[in-house]
């Protein structure tokens, strides 16, 4: 019975983790505001009015706005108008942000720039990590004070 209840607590733990990780790996959200004047500079930028749509992007990056998209898209829309050199710091930002990402590799290395290799963990991925590693520990400690890895329990 002991064994049974361990089982499910390790499963509740793990799905509980799968979703912390989920929600880590996500972008976060645009405020509404932030989010339409996203959607007006993708609109821009589908219509071939690369300058304008870049300078929305821009007003979003001077509100100290982190996000992987909006930096690839401000990088489409310097390259678009010839802006090389300010396409590939708009990459380099969106890589940072969002280091596994292949179109943003992508992008980047037609920039000129390599991206860096080994990617380096993000802080939410050395937290999840963390985590991970706790709660095993602490499932392993609780598994063993309560004698549920011994062959006799069975």
């Amino acid at each position: 019975m002991k064994r049974i209840g361990f089982f499910f607590l390790s499963i509740i733990l793990l799905a509980g983790l799968a979703g912390i990780a989920m929600r880590l790996a996500s972008p976060s959200p645009l405020p509404a505001v932030d989010r339409e004047t996203f959607e007006r500079a993708n609109q821009l930028y589908q219509a071939g009015n690369y300058a304008a749509a870049a300078s929305l992007y821009e007003q979003l990056t001077a509100k100290g706005i982190a996000n992987p998209d909006l930096f690839y898209n401000l990088g489409n829309a310097y390259a678009q108008t010839g802006k090389t050199k300010e396409a590939a710091e708009a990459f380099a930002s969106a890589a940072q942000l969002a280091p596994r990402d292949a179109q943003v590799a992508g992008r980047l290395a037609q920039a000129g720039e390599t991206p860096r290799l080994p990617v380096p963990l993000t802080a939410n991925e050395l937290a999840l990590g963390a985590l991970l590693v706790t709660c095993t520990l602490a499932l392993a400690l609780v598994g063993s004070r309560h004698g549920l890895f011994s062959r006799s329990n069975v």
